[in-house]
């Protein structure tokens, strides 16, 4: 009896009490799952963006076979404001 001032209702009998998932609940729930996962895909792809590795291999793909004058800084490409 003492559980029972505690815990009125037993595990089924609670999942009872709630209000039914809807279609509608399920969908909102599926799309959110989907969202997180696209989220963290792209903070993945930022991330590797960010790396100056990467960005020195995208410089060279960009402008191989092109004469890159060294002296002139506007042909550098700096990912950093545009990702951020």
């Amino acid at each position: 009896m003492g559980q029972l001032c505690c815990f009125p209702f037993s595990r089924d009998e609670e999942k009872i009490s709630k209000r039914p998932i809807g279609i509608q609940d399920l969908i909102n729930e599926a799309l959110h799952r989907e969202r997180m996962s696209l989220k963290a895909k792209v903070k993945q792809i930022k991330e590797l963006l960010l790396k100056p590795e990467t960005q020195a291999k995208i410089r060279r793909e960009l402008f191989e076979g092109r004469s890159i004058n060294n002296n002139n800084q506007g042909n550098d490409v700096d990912f950093s404001d545009t990702l951020t």
